[in-house]
């Protein structure tokens, strides 16, 4: 049966597109019953006269509603709505973050804690907050959000404002991110431990005989292995690189890596068969080549181009010199012998921040004390075996 009543209205003051708010109109029209099960929504041609919208608005509406799973989309009848459709949403989870999170890590993390909840039956937003030149949050997005019924919202990193705005309208939130803390208001916590793995790589550095470790790096929030290294004998020091993100950060990360290997191996150079100290500008000192000395380089794509600046100048891991890195599972980086490695993944976390989340929302309570982080995997570029 074509049921042709809509029982709400679109607001052009709204400030959100027009596809948005009438899929969430049709959305919240299902859940509630008003279109039930096996009933066929009017289709995008009556639509668009009922509520003044154009074709192409309501039948991107239509798309929406049928990529979520809540109709079916059938030809010569309609747009039906699906017999799981009345029970599909048990309830509605926003997930929040900062505007430009966008890299393969918060992707596929996403991704999979977007599976997670829709498996359970949870529909799931995912809103980015844009931060304005000033440093002050622009909200608008988030406000849209939860101006529709939200059971749960789940915030990423560690942005004050977006906590202080979920506490003042008081909607209940969890947090996932770094620090140790619950924030004020929040209902849990699981960290995001950037060291978790740390600990690994310093007894590797100690079966290497690794006399120093430099770390490479180029964002101050990236792993930082100085303090777990403290007191283990083995030195510690950090190299901060710049990048050049007008042709995108991947590519500018990994072209950074490459240009400061390409530097350290010139300074190398100048002294063949003798430990050279390093003269290139904003480089600390180097004693190489050595096996004795290791390099970290904190982020997957820095490595990339670091390794093949290696590979361009004859130099392998780990028989001219030692080499650990950061990774994500999925995305490498690869390397003809297996890296050794503090290698996060970011699917098993999100599914695992969608298991807390979903206790949260049947029992009351988020589990306590979970922590997620890398692993250590004590690879061939260290001397170890894969």
């Amino acid at each position: 049966m074509r049921n042709q009543k809509v029982p709400f209205l679109l607001n052009p003051n709204d400030g959100r597109p027009l596809v948005g708010q009438l899929a969430d109109g049709l959305r919240q029209a299902i859940v509630e019953g008003h279109y039930r099960p096996g009933d066929v929504l009017p289709s995008y041609r009556d639509l668009a006269p009922l509520l003044g919208v154009s074709e192409i608005v309501t039948r991107g509406a239509l798309r929406r509603l049928a990529a979520e799973g809540l109709v079916v989309q059938r030809p010569r009848i309609g747009t039906v709505v699906r017999d799981r459709a009345a029970k599909q949403w048990r309830g509605h989870v926003v997930l929040v973050g900062p505007e430009g999170d966008d890299n393969y890590l918060m992707a596929i993390l996403s991704g999979a804690l977007r599976d997670g909840l829709l498996a359970e039956g949870y529909l799931f937003t995912w809103v980015r907050v844009r931060k304005q030149p000033w440093g002050r949050l622009d909200l608008p997005l988030l406000d849209v959000a939860l101006s529709r019924s939200v059971d749960l919202v789940v915030a990423l990193h560690d942005y004050p404002g977006i906590f202080r705005s979920l506490a003042a309208r008081k909607v209940p939130y969890v947090r996932f991110g770094r620090g140790a803390a619950r924030s004020r208001g929040a209902a849990g916590f699981t960290a995001f431990d950037y060291n978790l793995a740390v600990p690994g790589f310093a007894a590797a550095c100690a079966k290497a005989g690794v006399g120093e470790v430099v770390e490479v790096y180029w964002d101050n929030n990236m792993c930082d292995i100085a303090p777990g290294f403290a007191g283990t004998g083995i030195a510690a020091r950090k190299m901060k690189v710049s990048i050049d993100c007008k042709n995108g950060a991947p590519l500018g990360v990994e072209r950074a890596g490459r240009l400061a290997m390409e530097r350290m191996i010139e300074d190398w150079s100048k002294v063949e068969g003798l430990k050279v100290e390093g003269q290139a500008a904003n480089l600390p000192t180097f004693n190489f080549p050595t096996n004795k000395r290791c390099l970290f380089f904190a982020d997957d794509h820095l490595a990339r181009g670091a390794l093949a600046a290696l590979s361009y100048a004859g130099l392998r891991a780990p028989d001219d010199i030692l080499v650990a890195t950061w990774a994500n599972t999925g995305l490498g980086p690869d390397y003809p012998r297996e890296l050794s490695r503090m290698e996060f993944d970011p699917a098993l976390a999100g599914r695992e921040v969608a298991r807390c989340v979903v206790e949260c929302l049947k029992t009351g309570a988020y589990p306590t004390g979970g922590t997620i982080g890398p692993k250590w995997i004590d690879g061939e570029t260290m001397g170890g075996l894969a």
